[in-house]
């Protein structure tokens, strides 16, 4: 409800004269007289009531045309009486309803709100708002909000009105809150008394629940992973429940606790099999208990990505080295690889054949030729590290990157980034780094590159910067490679441990190196996809499209549809917009449950489709805590020179706030000074007298 916020007083005004006003006041007068004299003392057929009148006139209009040439000021007065205004802040969470009190009417609880909200409007600016997930304006509140925020209403009264009268603030929750900070730290914030509405039922009612259920995103098929219940019961002791888990194929655990406290809490272990691709669905289940409170919170949902395997990474090694163990650890960093170390002499072919990614360092080398290490590598992604162990004539034959003309000799080079590389993004962190970390041993040499390539290093001697790349990548149709010039990349890791605490910038250039070469292009010429795998309930669902031409170059000039369609069978279409040169879509937020998608477009003669899935989590805060919090609510009263009062009191309210001394009108006296002239009015007086005294000169034949 919107009332006038203040009452605007008539303004007053006069003219501020100065110590020689009162003689230039004179001065017009006899310079008005003085005109008069010399136009209307001449003989004229002029009755004589008219020739005064005239001569009246024309002294009046000469007089103000002479003193508005003296500016003179004119002082205005306005005076805004602002009225306090009375916030109200109505929990909308679902845990109002939850948690209710056994003689608790909602309906008579909304009407006194009404009838309070009319009341207070006759002396004060009233605002109602209700806040749960969001501050929203008052409107029948439905206490269906997923969480709550009573910080968050708390500071948007702080960040929007701290410049108003704020009489009082009337909080009306059950003092329950699950996102933002602790609201008693934004009423401080507060200059106003806080009367808080205690709300719900303090005293813990029979209820069974999941807490929560900790687990890794990401699994891999075929291996077994290990998830954590956090079980807890409330006034339940003597009882029993079961703990179960299912998947799509049925139940997959099952185990009975007994409740031996009061208030129980329980964390539950359980090993769960990745038996399937994609995305995966577990629920969890407790058989609830007689007289529970909720049965909603008993259920919990989760989904889990199982990955069809790692991706191998095969380290093949002329002989031991620590920077063999040191790629190894920063590779492995990434749970997406599997990397296994194996010497050139004794290789297992199988092991060859299955790698997604071979490593090879310091080879081809005198024990090991190139004709064997390109049957090896063939049509193969592979990583060639360079060593002093390294054939330098027959490296050059068994890859199609880089030529090492080499002396035989061996120098020391620091790593120098090469800010122009685009095939990955390294951290500008990680690269300020790595600049500065010990130098590597590098062949003495000229070094020439074969074919199209990028460096992401270049080796840099001493002070002096060189063209030499020390770490270069190459792709070639369907096949990426890259050479890694120079041994030593373990002193790396352990410098940015010695300097850093951890290994993150070694970490981040092997893993991306690894994930860069070893990863296949989507050679898709349309897709669509979600921002994630797994929303939440309140969350917005983003998607986005991408459209390549045949020159594989991405535009966005057709449209793209897409349409959503869930468990139950619902429907919802969208169209994409334009952003850049792909597309984005924001579905807004939709019902929890599985979602599938199909997104279609069409460019030319040719018509395009892609799909995929995602799932949207139920939310289920507000079910996880039923117990009323009324001491956090007197306190914020207490602070503020409030007061609490529960639900049946809400119609004292008027009367606390009125008889409340810091509750009251403010009154504001605005002067303000401008320039006589510039009041319009005196221009049409002027122009009046001047007009009246020429209308009778002219009726009586004077002109």
């Amino acid at each position: 409800m919107a009332y006038l916020p203040s009452v605007h007083m008539p303004f007053l005004f006069q003219i501020q004269f100065t110590s020689l006003s009162g003689i230039w006041v004179l001065l017009s007068l006899m310079i008005g007289l003085a005109y008069a004299f010399l136009l209307y003392t001449k003989k004229s057929q002029l009755p004589e009531p008219i020739k005064r009148l005239l001569f009246t006139l024309r002294t009046i209009a000469v007089a103000l045309i002479t003193f508005l040439l003296l500016a003179p000021l004119i002082r205005t007065e306005d005076k805004t009486v602002e009225k306090p205004l009375i916030f109200l802040l109505l929990d909308n969470s679902a845990s109002i309803t939850a948690s209710k009190q056994a003689n608790f009417n909602l309906n008579n609880y909304n009407r006194s709100l009404s009838q309070l909200i009319k009341e207070l409007s006759e002396n004060y600016e009233v605002k109602a708002l209700t806040f749960g997930s969001a501050v929203k304006p008052y409107n029948k509140p439905s206490y269906t909000d997923k969480v709550t925020n009573i910080g968050e209403a708390l500071s948007y009264i702080n960040d929007r009105f701290a410049n108003r009268n704020i009489g009082a603030v009337i909080l009306a929750s059950d003092g329950i809150y699950n996102r933002g900070s602790n609201p008693q730290y934004e009423a401080q914030s507060l200059k106003s008394p806080v009367y808080t509405i205690a709300l719900g039922d303090t005293v813990p009612r029979k209820d069974l629940l999941i807490a929560n259920v900790n687990y890794n995103n990401i699994v891999y098929l075929g291996n077994d992973f290990q998830i954590e219940v956090e079980l807890e019961a409330y006034q339940s002791k003597g009882s029993a429940t079961r703990i179960s888990i299912t998947d799509r194929s049925g139940q997959v655990f099952d185990k009975s606790l007994p409740i031996s406290t009061a208030e129980y809490k329980q964390r539950v272990p359980v090993t769960l099999s990745a038996k399937q691709k994609g995305i995966q669905k577990y629920t969890v289940n407790l058989s609830p208990v007689q007289g529970e409170l909720s049965k909603e919170n008993n259920t919990y949902s989760f989904f889990v990505e199982v990955i069809d395997g790692r991706q191998k990474v095969l380290i093949l090694a002329n002989s031991p080295h620590p920077d063999i163990a040191a790629i190894k650890q920063s590779i492995e960093t990434n749970k997406n690889y599997e990397v296994k170390v194996q010497f050139a002499g004794s290789p297992d072919r199988e092991d060859i054949a299955k790698s997604n990614l071979l490593i090879l360092h310091q080879l081809p080398s005198q024990a090991v030729p190139p004709s064997i290490l390109k049957q090896w590598i063939n049509g193969k992604n592979a990583l060639f590290i360079v060593g002093e162990q390294t054939n330098i004539s027959a490296f050059s034959s068994v890859q199609d990157l880089l030529t090492i003309v080499s002396t035989g000799n061996s120098q020391e080079a620091y790593a120098k980034a090469n800010p122009n590389f685009y095939d990955f993004v390294l951290s500008e962190a990680s690269k300020t780094k790595i600049s500065h970390f010990p130098p590597l041993i590098t062949p003495f040499g000229n070094y020439t590159i074969k074919t199209n390539a990028t460096t992401l290093f270049s080796q840099q001697i001493g002070k002096v910067a060189t063209d030499r790349p020390l770490l270069i990548f190459s792709e070639e149709g369907e096949q990426r490679s890259a050479v890694l010039a120079g041994e030593g990349i373990w002193r790396w890791r352990l410098e940015d441990f010695k300097e850093n605490g951890s290994h993150q910038a070694v970490d981040e250039l092997l893993t991306k190196t690894v994930q860069f070469i070893s990863s296949k292009e989507d050679k898709r010429k349309f897709r669509v996809y979600a921002a994630k795998n797994t929303f939440d309930e309140n969350e917005h669902i983003i998607l986005n499209a991408e459209l390549y031409n045949n020159a594989y170059e991405l535009i966005n000039s057709p449209e793209v549809s897409l349409n959503l369609v869930n468990n139950k069978g619902k429907t919802f279409s969208f169209q994409f917009s334009r952003t850049g040169n792909s597309y984005v879509l924001d579905a807004g937020t939709l019902p929890f449950g599985e979602y599938t998608f199909t997104g279609t477009t069409r460019l030319g003669n040719n018509k395009y489709k892609s799909t995929g899935r995602f799932m949207i989590t139920r939310e289920l805060t507000e079910l996880r805590q039923t117990t009323a919090n009324h001491q956090i609510l007197y306190n914020i009263a207490k602070q503020s020179n409030g007061e609490l009062v529960f639900p049946e009191q809400i119609g004292l309210l008027k009367e606390k706030i009125k008889n409340n001394e810091l509750v009251k009108n403010i009154s504001y006296e605005n002067r303000r000074y401008e320039d006589m002239i510039n009041l319009k009015w005196l221009f049409f007086v002027i122009l009046f007298l001047l007009s009246l005294e020429w209308l009778n000169r002219k009726r009586n034949g004077e002109l």
